[in-house]
């Protein structure tokens, strides 16, 4: 049997082999196994659990029934992405950049098998980064908008309203003299752990929010005595020594008092309605969170009948006669869902 280049499990399984590009948001929080189904909707129990003491009751009396652990189930339909790209005869027969007309294994054959590679893994680049904007938008707003062609929706994760604040006032980061972010995050970890029984241990700070929480008195500055509240590793004749890790993050240290490691996040993505580069880390706000807390990375139906199997990505190619072109289409129905939402706090401090 002849070899099909384009045959979905052929590109499936190259896609499988590929690495896609690596997010920190989705790698740190969102790490699990990706969960996938065979159904339009999923349904996501949000966890909002209390801390109950079992009730007191007299030997001879009978058991009290109590009220099963507190969960919310909501049913929602995955945001559905099909991003596609068309090859055509002249994109095969033209050369490419730096190839010479004498390069080995430059034939027809050749180019179609490096253009298809090149367009599968530009088309999951593209997915992945909506997925990393997903998990965004659930971290620091509680929600998602799916907001596109033919769709108009909003997933609601139903984060409690306190775990989005808003600082006002004198208590701004840039009040650099009278702000006390030490404090401000002592509260919102001590909120977390009341609220979801997990400790957070990551804060990822904006860009204005680092500088800002740096320049504070109360954390560098002479209203702590010139005293260092990082980890002591990370300090060098009194300055913090940020370590630069893979895919555009620093590590800046550990606050030793709150037991929070404390990061910076640098990648951004270009919104589709304005065109405008954005961070996926407002420059204004802090996250803070765990690793531990349980979420799910979710993948409804693929919505074509040439799908075989409920898939995180499901890749097609087609072709037309007149003018002639082939098309290659990936097709995903991710859900970034924060089970334990009240795990997570967003803060606004600028």
């Amino acid at each position: 049997m002849a070899y099909n280049l384009f045959d979905s499990r052929t590109m499936m399984a190259a896609l499988e082999q590929a690495k896609p590009p690596r997010t920190f948001l989705l790698d740190t929080f969102f790490s699990g196994a990706p969960r996938t189904f065979d159904t339009e909707a999923v349904d996501i129990d949000i966890i909002k659990g209390k801390r109950r003491l079992a009730p007191f009751v007299n030997p001879r009396h009978e058991g009290k029934i109590v009220e099963k652990r507190g969960f919310k189930t909501r049913s929602y339909k995955p945001a559905y992405v099909k991003p596609k790209m068309v090859t055509t005869a002249e994109d095969i027969l033209k050369r490419d950049p730096g190839m010479t007309i004498y390069s080995p294994n430059s034939g027809p054959a050749a180019k179609a098998a490096a253009e298809l590679g090149r367009n599968l893994a530009e088309l999951n680049e593209m997915i992945t980064r909506r997925e990393e904007w997903m998990a965004s938008q659930a971290l620091t707003t509680g929600r998602c908008p799916i907001i596109g062609e033919g769709v108009d929706d909003l997933v609601d994760f139903l984060m409690e309203p306190t775990h989005l604040p808003v600082l006002t006032g004198q208590a701004l980061w840039s009040d650099h003299a009278n702000a006390d972010p030490l404090a401000n995050l002592k509260a919102w970890k001590r909120l977390i752990a009341k609220d979801s029984g997990i400790n957070p241990t990551i804060v990822v700070m904006g860009l204005s929010a680092i500088d800002n929480f740096l320049a504070c008195d109360k954390v560098l500055g002479t209203a702590n005595g010139g005293k260092n509240v990082f980890n002591m590793i990370n300090v060098q004749m009194g300055r913090i020594d940020p370590r630069l890790l893979p895919n555009g993050v620093t590590y800046y240290g550990t606050l030793q008092e709150l037991g929070l490691d404390v990061y910076t996040y640098e990648e951004w993505y270009v919104d589709d309605e304005s065109d405008i580069e954005s961070p996926m880390i407002p420059t204004n706000k802090i996250l803070m969170g765990n690793p531990s807390a349980r979420t799910e990375r979710m993948y409804g139906a693929i919505r074509d009948l040439s799908a075989f199997a409920a898939v995180p990505r499901f890749p097609k190619s087609w072709t037309v006669e007149d003018p002639s072109a082939r098309f290659v289409m990936l097709q995903s129905a991710p859900l970034m869902a924060p089970i334990q939402v009240d795990a997570f706090l967003c803060a606004t401090v600028l």
